[in-house]
């Protein structure tokens, strides 16, 4: 709810400070006080601008709410709040206009997004939420909703399955025949790389071998010459060298010289070691006269996918994996190019069945509230209005349904029924308002409501009426009249009168808060000579 209002220097207002109740608050005044400038300071928040005329001098308006935890989640997104405390503010100069939420600086269209989820202010100029056919269409539904909440059971679980094909559709791109050559490039660029099948490192080890190959007279020339050194020769080599020294150390060892022993044997295991792999090497080297080929064509089918795929093997291996996963990925699309829009058309279907079904189960109970919100018109002088719904199938489903409904209304018998949205602004659209407000009380999601003489062209009988329906709304709602009418005011629970005052030649408006005994008095002085 609103808490407070502060005004500094807008318009008459120098400085103004109103503290207001929870529950049924009323203004009242004299024409020319300055009733319009405090519809003004509101509206400042609702269209996020500070009217030129205003602006004269530097100046500033803020209002203090108290917010439930759905409206504390939706301004988080833009600006802390503490303990559900709110605060929107304007300051001004003749020059620049700034906004600010909780002391955050914000730009206009976030504060009036704020602020229509905050006050509803119902004026002949105002823009009324209800009026609206997409709030008639949340507002009706979430009645619907909260009194029969099994029959939506089927519909939800439908519609987040729609809802999670239609992301994947919207996804989809808008040409296949980019998609199928996309598939035709990655079937080819596989099909090179599996072809030749390459295993890591496979290009190194290749190399290593063709360097071998390209050099095997020289390699084989320093083997057998080395194999000559530490056994072929059979006139002096390492090995009969070796025997000696291990013989030799062998009478010693007992005498201190075990490890030396040791040391020769591993040194003869060593060269025997050493010997034999030489020869497996130069052995190996005879094996297959055509290896240098083979190698040598290997290798320029692995250079060749490192050109056009590396520019490393790694990076040819990493794109195979990348190739598979991405022709993957572009058959699921193909698939859902073929799949997914039948899918979604059948569900829809699906949808508006459900939805059917829905508004013809709850017929009755909107044909109650269409039967309460006339009473509550008969009430408020409107005898001969009629209300009815207007049931529209949607092309898409929506979450709330997939239907829109919107009130109809006709203020004559021989008139047609005609959108809320197309009714004369002014007392009368006040007064269907202020019915509709009563029979769906909590459902409307905005807690303070502001009526700027919604009383206007009523005698004071109906004016009694309207009073005793605003009274009644204020149980749910916080109501905030602006009134000429006694009858209005002598039921509010919280008294406000606007004075204007001339000092030094300065006009000057006030908002001051009536006692018991100052109330009585101002609405003694609002009936004036009216007999009653």
């Amino acid at each position: 709810m609103l808490v407070s209002l502060s005004m500094n220097n807008f318009g008459l207002f120098k400085k103004a400070n109103i503290d207001f109740s929870d529950s049924f608050n009323v203004i009242t005044g004299e024409s020319g006080t300055g009733k319009s400038m405090f519809l003004n300071s509101i509206n400042v928040f609702l269209t996020g601008n500070v009217p030129q005329n205003l602006k004269t001098t530097e100046g500033s308006v803020s209002a203090f709410f108290i917010v439930n935890n759905q409206i504390k989640e939706i301004v988080q997104e833009y600006a802390p709040v503490q303990e559900n405390e709110l605060i929107l503010s304007v300051n001004f100069t003749p020059k620049k206009t700034l906004f600010r939420i909780n002391d955050t600086i914000v730009p206009r269209d976030i504060v009036q997004e704020i602020s229509k989820f905050l006050i509803e202010l119902h004026s002949q100029e105002s823009n009324i939420a209800l009026r609206d056919e997409t709030y008639q269409n949340s507002l009706i539904f979430k009645v619907l909703r909260e009194n029969f909440p099994d029959y939506f059971e089927s519909y939800d679980l439908k519609y987040q399955e729609y809802l999670r094909l239609k992301k994947r559709y919207d996804n989809l791109p808008s040409n296949i025949n980019e998609v199928l050559r996309n598939i035709d490039l990655l079937d080819y660029q596989i099909k090179v790389i599996e072809e030749v099948d390459p295993k890591p490192f496979e290009d190194d080890e290749l190399s290593e071998r063709f360097k071998t190959l390209n050099n095997k007279e020289e390699i084989k020339e320093k083997i057998y010459e080395s194999l000559n050194i530490l056994k072929d020769n059979e006139v002096h080599n390492m090995d009969i060298d070796i025997g000696t020294v291990v013989f030799n150390l062998s009478k010693i060892a007992d005498f201190g010289f075990k490890d030396e022993y040791n040391m020769a044997l591993s040194m003869q295991e060593q060269i025997d070691f050493l010997y034999n792999i030489l020869q497996s090497k130069v052995d190996d080297l005879d094996l297959d006269p055509q290896e240098l080929q083979t190698i040598s064509d290997r290798l320029n089918k692995i250079m060749d996918l490192k050109r056009k795929y590396g520019p490393t093997l790694e990076d040819v291996l990493e794109n195979l994996e990348k190739y598979k996963k991405e022709k993957e990925d572009l058959e699921e699309i193909k698939k859902d190019f073929n799949e997914l829009e039948p899918k979604l058309n059948k569900l829809s279907k699906e949808l508006i069945e459900e939805s059917e079904n829905i508004i013809d189960k709850t017929k009755p109970f909107l044909n109650n509230l269409k039967d309460s919100i006339e009473e509550h018109l008969k009430d408020l002088n409107m005898g001969n209005a009629e209300i009815d719904f207007s049931i529209e199938k949607l092309k898409e489903p929506k979450k709330e349904g997939a239907h829109r409904i919107c009130f109809l209304l006709k203020t004559n018998p021989k008139s047609d029924f005609l959108p809320l949205s197309e009714i004369a602004s002014g007392g009368e659209l006040s007064r269907i308002i202020l019915a509709l407000e009563v029979v769906l009380g909590n459902t409307h999601t905005i807690d303070t409501m502001i009526f700027d003489e919604i009383d206007s062209g009523v005698g004071p009988r109906m004016a009694d009426v309207v009073g005793k329906k605003l009274k009644e709304l204020s149980k749910n709602k916080q109501i905030i009249v602006i009134t000429h009418m006694p009858q209005v005011a002598n039921l509010a629970d919280t008294h406000f009168k606007i004075i204007k005052s001339l000092n030094e030649d300065d006009i000057n408006s006030e908002i001051i808060h009536l006692n018991q005994d100052e109330k009585q008095k101002e609405i003694k002085e609002m009936y004036g000579s009216i007999i009653y």
